[in-house]
Parts: C-alpha cells; structure tokens; sequence
C-alpha cells in the first residue's frame, strides 16, 4: 500500500547498489516503495571510468526522463543521432526508444525517474 505521509530520502542514509549496469551504482530515494511500484527516482553515478559504448537498448515502460546533476555523457538516440549532455541537462525517453550511452565522464551522476518502478532492459541492433 502506498504510504501516505511524506518522508525524506537522506543522503547519509543511502544505500548504494550495483544495478542494471556494474559501471554504475544506483540509490532508490524511496518513491517506489512510497507510490506501490508505479514510480521510480533513482540517483545512478559512475562507479568505474567509461571503457566504451554501454550497448544498444531500449526499455519497456511508459515513462522514463533523466537530469544530469554532474558530469557529462555522449548519448545516441535512435532518429536523433548523437547528443552531448552537461551538468543541468534533462532528457525525455519516449517509451521503446533505442539509445546508447556511448561515452561519460567519471563524475557522472544523475537523477531518473521511470513508470513503472520495473520494467525490462531489451538489448537491440543497430
């Protein structure tokens, strides 16, 4: 059941994991377990320097956007192409959309927030 009182995530109570993708490790700040599983918000940062193109994929969900808190990446976008990313940049993932993170720097760190809380990674070509 979703709670129904406010609460605060506390940054010296994080508990980082490994997630998805072992290059990164991520901090869920409390808001799936608060709305039941319809929403994710997430802190993911570098956990290892960027040794090349993380693979071409895509998720299976309803909504997904992320805001760069720190660093910057180079991401590809399916009908887009290349995009340069900084430090204060968001970015909107239309459900299915095929991308890749092809490169970022070792202060990335961002803010994600996805409908549902889980949802499926599926690799794909180019």
């Amino acid at each position: 059941m979703p709670t129904k009182k406010a609460f605060a995530a506390h940054a010296r109570d994080a508990n980082w994991v490994v997630g998805l993708r072992p290059y990164f490790k991520y901090r869920d700040l409390g808001i799936k377990d608060a709305t039941d599983g319809k929403v994710l918000a997430q802190v993911i940062k570098a956990n290892q320097s960027c040794e090349g193109p993380m693979g071409y994929h895509s998720h299976v969900l309803d909504f997904q956007m992320t805001y760069l808190l720190k660093g910057s990446a180079l991401i590809d976008f399916e009908e887009v192409g290349q995009v340069r990313v900084e430090a204060g940049d968001a970015w909107y993932q239309p459900p299915g959309v095929k991308h890749e993170v092809l490169e970022y720097s070792e202060d990335f760190e961002v803010i994600e927030i996805a409908m549902p809380a889980e949802f499926p990674t599926v690799d794909e070509e180019r």
